[in-house]
């Protein structure tokens, strides 16, 4: 079977880091592959190393035309752009590949589906790793509905995921898989058995003998970096212990960055969080966080958390934001109301006092046999032979 994956972009976050260990599989197995990225990355590298990967010829933003070309393209008579030359060249080239199957990555590649699915006539297979809040930020209503039109079997990377689809897109249940989401089991724990702590404690700035409490993600609304540094306000105020807190993922840009830094200095609390960019290190970092808080306002299932369970971090989150309390349930960490942000900073005070090892221990195993890489991987491996 050759398969033609496509990816949104190749930025280091969850989905994109998932795709990338399906495919290192696959490739040990040289299952023949083909990557289209409808947009670059820091990954783009660490694909090209797996297979062949083709860039989507998006149109320049500085590209001007003049009036006459803008009419005669209007009315279907000039169609001849750099860009419009380079898209018909990715269809001779994709049409030459004969792939057997399509395997699209996120909600976000929705959008290209009309035109790759107007030549290339495969069955469709779309993962998707969104809520409800996502779906809609990142698809536009026509295309999600064509998209799950004809795809020919959805895989949800969450419970939670699933039920979304069915309950609120009227999806059938037979056309939905749960293949819960993975990282590289072994890659982890070989990385967390090296770690020098104190070396990147002080390699990031982070105080050496603080407890440290953390979180991983993009800093976005939706992962909910303004409500770790509320909760890191929180607990500050209540506690005098010497704490510390640190956000992998941040990148130092942007509107919603500066609004929570200046929260952060407004509420005084600045020099206690370090915030760091996205790095290959965040296992690392995560290895020397003594709890790992999950504070999304909505996550299907995070991935960093699973790795946080690796390293047997103790998992505080909040309900009804989707994979968290799928992941956790009533034996691998705390859960709390909707972004109840006083009764998870009392928990947290009262663990630092009183630590309870076994929800660590409890969240290694989970990982290792209900949620790891050989499990899923091989449901997708099943799902890819029955198309056949």
């Amino acid at each position: 079977m050759k398969i033609l994956f496509i990816s949104h972009d190749a930025n280091r976050a969850g989905a994109q880091i998932f795709l990338l260990n399906i495919m290192q599989y696959f490739q040990k197995k040289q299952v023949p592959m083909h990557l289209l990225l409808l947009s670059d990355g820091v990954l783009e590298k660490d694909f090209e190393q797996i297979c062949t990967v083709s860039k989507y010829p998006n149109e320049p933003a500085n590209i001007s035309l003049n009036f006459q070309d803008k009419v005669l393209k209007k009315f279907g008579l000039k169609d001849n752009t750099p860009t419009q030359k380079a898209k018909e060249e990715l269809k001779a080239k994709l049409l030459s590949e004969n792939f057997d199957c399509i395997y699209t990555n996120t909600i976000a590649t929705a959008w290209i589906m009309p035109e790759l699915l107007s030549y290339l006539k495969v069955p469709l297979i779309t993962h998707i790793h969104e809520l409800e809040f996502s779906i809609q930020l990142y698809s536009s209503a026509e295309n999600k509905d064509f998209l799950f039109k004809n795809t020919s079997k959805l895989i949800a990377c969450s419970q939670a995921v699933a039920d979304n689809l069915i309950e609120n897109h009227g999806l059938p249940h037979e056309k939905v898989e749960v293949i819960h989401s993975f990282v590289n089991n072994e890659d982890v724990l070989k990385r967390s058995a090296k770690i020098n702590q104190l070396a990147i404690r002080e390699k990031y700035g982070i105080p050496e003998k603080a407890f440290l409490i953390g979180g991983c993600g993009n800093a976005e609304w939706r992962k909910g970096l303004d409500i770790f540094s509320l909760l890191a306000k929180t607990i500050l105020r209540i506690s005098n212990e010497d704490i510390h807190f640190a956000w992998v993922g941040v990148r130092k840009a942007g509107e919603y960055y500066e609004q929570v830094l200046f929260d952060a200095s407004k509420m005084g609390i600045k020099e206690k969080i370090t915030f760091i960019e996205p790095t290959p290190e965040a296992i690392e970092l995560i290895n020397c966080f003594d709890i790992f808080t999950v504070v999304s306002r909505e996550d299907p299932f995070p991935l960093v958390m699973l790795e946080a369970a690796l390293s047997q971090r103790i998992i505080f989150g909040f309900e009804k934001t989707g994979g968290c309390s799928e992941f956790i349930g009533q034996d691998a960490g705390q859960l709390f109301p909707y972004l109840d942000i006083h009764a998870m900073a009392l928990a947290i005070i009262n663990h630092i006092k009183s630590p309870n090892k076994e929800w660590g221990q409890r969240a290694k195993e989970k990982v290792l046999t209900q949620y790891s890489f050989e499990n899923s991987i091989l449901k997708i491996e099943k799902l890819l032979d029955n198309l056949s």
